[in-house]
Formats: structure tokens, sequence, C-alpha cells
């Protein structure tokens, strides 16, 4: 009996392993991964065309993985709690915007991936939300529930499709046009988290109203009042009533923001204003050559840490100057790619690769897409731009040491100019408890009950004295 207990659980596990950790033959994905960190040289600017062949190199994963309907990519990788189809969807929903920023900046549509295939880059998105949105498709993705994460994903579903205005909306039938309206209209009524969640609902709203389809602004206001009262000062926001602070500032609250005055540039213009500028002055000091000093949940999304400095860069209105913007994008992607961070025409979901010990459950195979956008605003600016054709400046840790304290967190940023580490210390931090490791029982519990069950690890990630982002708190798992 004991041999057959054992037998039993020997074979679970090796179905958990085998459903989670898909191996992918030699040619499932063409681009070779070796050639990016090339591109990204430690120390020096990042070339122009290293960026054009990063953003093919995306374009390349999602035709290698995406569903034949178009409207999902099933990239290899650990599963969410969300079900293959909200993963598959995210394959979709988070490489859009790049191609919609990429488009909208008078880049060519019609792009050729290494090997000469050709892709039709209006073509694709317009195959792909088309069959996402009809329930009569194969690739339909499904009917908007409360807590969905659908809800999620609409809002960049929403941002692509007003960045792809000017061809694939412009060129859509009526009845085109109504169906993809119809279902982003579906997050309205539906209950949402107490998060930034809140603004998902406003920005899908904005942009629906601003297509000519029928949205609901009063639930857009509604739900923009409450974020506003997340706002602690200096820019920064709490994720939610408490006061919990972390990197969805950066990726999340200020990036929805900027998309939000630029569909409609009316909406409330100097408190978003006000708000990036005040973040920026603290923020700027958390980006630098050896990282960033990461906490928190979503750590996957860790690329998209230099979206701010990104967007809030600009020659006359901007916060800061457009090589300061340059220099942190340049200095994230190449730490990054040089410490294996992107693979398999995707983003690992780790912080260098992969590592299940800090990836939340609810993040799937595409799920850590959403470090692209920081790619999407630089993408957003057209090729001619300062930011694309001026010198890099210099980050503030690169010009020299600093210690700078946060008023409204109540946390100290240092830096060291010689070593480029940077520190983040918060005076409350009461834990010094180890990451758990996703062990052998965990994945057996996956694998019997069919879905993920990570370690949380929240105090580690949250309530640590200090973060530095050399090294990072945890490590650097290839």
């Amino acid at each position: 009996m004991r041999n057959r207990i054992c037998l039993a659980l020997a074979s679970a596990l090796l179905l958990s392993v085998s459903s989670c950790r898909v191996h992918l033959s030699a040619d499932a994905f063409p681009a070779r991964d070796e050639v990016l960190p090339a591109n990204f040289t430690a120390g020096k600017p990042s070339a122009n065309a290293a960026y054009d062949n990063l953003f093919l190199y995306f374009v390349q994963g999602f035709q290698s993985f995406k569903t034949p309907a178009g409207s999902m990519a099933r990239f290899p990788g650990l599963p969410s709690h969300n079900g293959s189809t909200a993963d598959g969807m995210e394959g979709f929903s988070r490489t859009m915007p790049l191609w919609g920023a990429w488009v909208s900046s008078g880049r060519p549509a019609q792009v050729t991936l290494p090997g000469g295939d050709s892709v039709d880059l209006n073509q694709t998105f317009k195959q792909g939300i088309l069959n996402g949105t009809n329930p009569d498709s194969p690739g339909y993705w499904g009917h908007i529930r409360n807590f969905d994460q659908r809800i999620v994903e609409a809002s960049d579903v929403a941002l692509s499709l007003w960045l792809f205005r000017g061809s694939v909306w412009q060129q859509a039938s009526p009845g085109e046009k109504t169906q993809i309206c119809s279902w982003l209209f579906q997050v309205n009524g539906k209950a949402v988290y107490d998060s930034n969640w809140q603004l998902f609902i406003t920005l899908t709203n904005v942009i629906l109203d601003k297509l000519g389809c029928p949205a609901d602004l009063g639930l857009a206001r509604r739900n923009y009042a409450r974020i506003k009262e997340f706002y602690r000062g200096d820019g920064w926001f709490s994720d939610g009533p408490g006061n919990v602070f972390d990197y969805y500032n950066a990726w999340e609250f200020h990036y929805q923001l900027f998309w939000l005055e630029q569909v409609d540039p009316h909406w409330d213009p100097e408190f978003i204003s006000a708000a990036r500028k005040q973040f920026l002055a603290s923020y700027q000091y958390m980006i630098g050559p050896s990282g960033v000093p990461i906490w928190g949940r979503s750590i996957c999304y860790r690329m998209a840490a230099a979206a701010p400095l990104v967007f809030g860069s600009g020659d006359n209105d901007g916060e800061i100057s457009p090589g300061v913007g340059r220099r942190a994008l340049d200095v994230t992607w190449s730490y990054f790619i040089r410490n294996g961070a992107v693979k398999n025409g995707n983003i690992t979901q780790g912080y260098c690769g992969a590592d299940p010990r800090i990836l939340d459950n609810y993040s799937g195979p595409a799920s850590c897409l959403w470090g692209l956008r920081s790619l999407v605003v630089a993408f957003y600016k057209p090729a001619d731009s300062s930011f694309w054709t001026g010198n890099a400046g210099a980050l503030p840790v690169e010009r020299g040491s600093f210690d700078v304290s946060v008023r409204a967190t109540g946390f100290r940023i240092i830096g060291t100019q010689s070593t480029g580490n940077l520190e983040v210390d918060f005076p409350g931090g009461d834990s010094s408890e180890p990451l758990k490791p996703n062990d052998w029982i965990r994945e057996l519990a996956t694998a019997v009950l069919r879905r993920p069950y990570r370690p949380e690890n929240w105090a580690t990630k949250y309530r640590l004295k200090k973060y530095e982002s050399n090294p990072p708190f945890c490590g650097c798992l290839k």
C-alpha cells in the first residue's frame, strides 16, 4: 500500500512538472535569444536599431505562439489562477499596445521579421480583436464577470484600439465597431478590487467615448474619484485604502494617468501633471545601471519600472530631460536582458530568470508582458523626437551619491555612485523572513487541485527593512 501511495504521489508530481513547464523544441521560437545582450551592451547607450530589433523580437514572439484565431498567444510558462482563456488573452492584450504605439507614431505597419516573414500589424491586430470579441469565434475571450481578469485586459485592448484608431478602427465596418464596443462595455456594472483596478474602468470608458461608442462616463468619474482618494502626496498613491506603496505607482497608476491625459487632455490635467512631476522628483533616484531596488508584488513587470521617466521626459513640458528618460530606458533593458530576463520571445516569470518564489498566483505565462510598458511609451514617441535622436543623459546615481527622503511614504532612497547600488529603507520594516521555496508539496498541490499554489512571501516582499538593487532581495536565479 505504501508503495502504491508513493507511486501515486510521484505520478502526480510528474504531472505537475510536465504540465507547468512546457519544453520548447529547437524551432518553436526561431529568434535567437543570444543576440539580445550584444544589442544592449553594458555601460553604453543602446542604438535605436537595438530597440527596433527588440520590437521585432516581441512581434516574433507573439507570432510564434498565437492561436489560429489570433486573439490569444499561448506562451510556455507557469499558469495563473485565472484560467487558460485569460492566460491566453494576456498574450494578445499585453502585446498589442506596443504594436499600436509603434504604428501610431508613424512607424511602418508592415514589418519584416528575422528570417524574412512579413507581418501586417494592422491586419493581425484586427483579426485578433474581432475574434476575441465575437461570441461565435473559437477565439472568443468570454463574458466579463465580477472581479474578472478580463476587466484588466479590456483596458489594454481599449488602449490598443485607440492607438490603432487611425487605421484599424477607422476602417472597421459599423457591425465590427458595434461588436468591439459591446464587448468592452461589459466592464461596466462589475465589481472590481478597491485598488488600482478602478482605473481600468475609467480608461476603458473614456476611450469608448472618444471612439464614438456607448460609454458610462459617470461611472468613469466615480472610479477616478476613488483613485484620487488613494493619493498620499509627493506623487505617490497607496494601492488601495491603506498605505501600501510599491511599483504599481510606476507601471500602473501614473502609466494609466498618462494615457488618460493623452486620450482626453481635459480630463484632470492639473492634478495628473502635478502628481507626475512630484512623483518623478523622488522616483528618478530609483533607476540605475545595476537594476532597481525591487520590492512588492508583480516583480516580473520590472522592465516597466522605467516607464514614468520615459513618458515624463520632454523638451519643453517634460518633468525631466529626454536624455535622462532615454538613459533610464537603456540601463533598465540592458541590465535585465544581460541577466536572462528575456527568453523565447517573452519576459520571464521572475526578476532575472524565471523564479516561482516571487511569481504571484494571478500571474500566467504572458502576464509579465506588462514589462513592455516602458517600450510602449518609448515607441509612442516619433522616431525623429529628441528622445530618439538626442544624446543620453546621466541618472542621479551616475552623477553622485545621495540620500533622499520621501515624506508621503516614509522611506529613504540611498544611492552610492561608486557601486551604482540603490537602496530603499523602510523605517517600519520588521521582517527578516527569507523567501519560502516553491517546493514539491506546492507543485503537487498545483497538480492535484489544478491551480497554482506558489508561496505568497508577502512579508519578505513588503516588510523587510531595506531593499537593494545590487543584489536584489530575491537574487538572480537564471
